[in-house]
């Protein structure tokens, strides 16, 4: 059995993050995941949203496999979040929120440009008790 996918699709401007994140708490409250389990997913999806690499809609999958949130998000202009992932704006650039906020960041070339898979694990012993 393949895992339920949720797939939303964002204009570009900022204000539509709200209803990503609306989402994300949806499937927070589902899961019964923690307040700061749902911070960092927001945190990590703000920064790519933020980063400016992308061109028009973008597109939010997410799914739940394995103990993890899988969420992948694109597309991007090609190159253009692995310069964002590398640059360092005051000593705290992408790469080290993502890395902070996320266990797991990839980027994928695909069709469309380049996606960006976050990857958050779960704790049900933890997540379970807020």
């Amino acid at each position: 059995m393949t895992p339920d996918t949720i797939t939303l699709t964002l204009p570009p401007e900022r204000e539509f993050q709200r209803v990503a994140h609306l989402v994300l708490g949806g499937l927070a409250v589902r899961l019964n995941l923690t307040l700061e389990a749902l911070e960092d997913l927001q945190l990590a999806l703000d920064g790519l949203l933020d980063s400016g690499s992308a061109e028009e809609e973008v597109t939010l999958q997410l799914r739940v496999v394995d103990g993890a949130i899988e969420a992948s998000v694109g597309p991007f202009r090609a190159q253009s979040v692995q310069h964002a992932l590398e640059a360092e704006a005051d000593g705290v650039g992408l790469r080290r929120v993502l890395d902070t906020v996320v266990d797991r960041v990839e980027v994928d070339a695909r069709e469309g440009g380049d996606w960006v898979q976050l990857t958050k694990r779960i704790d049900p012993q933890r997540d379970g008790a807020a």
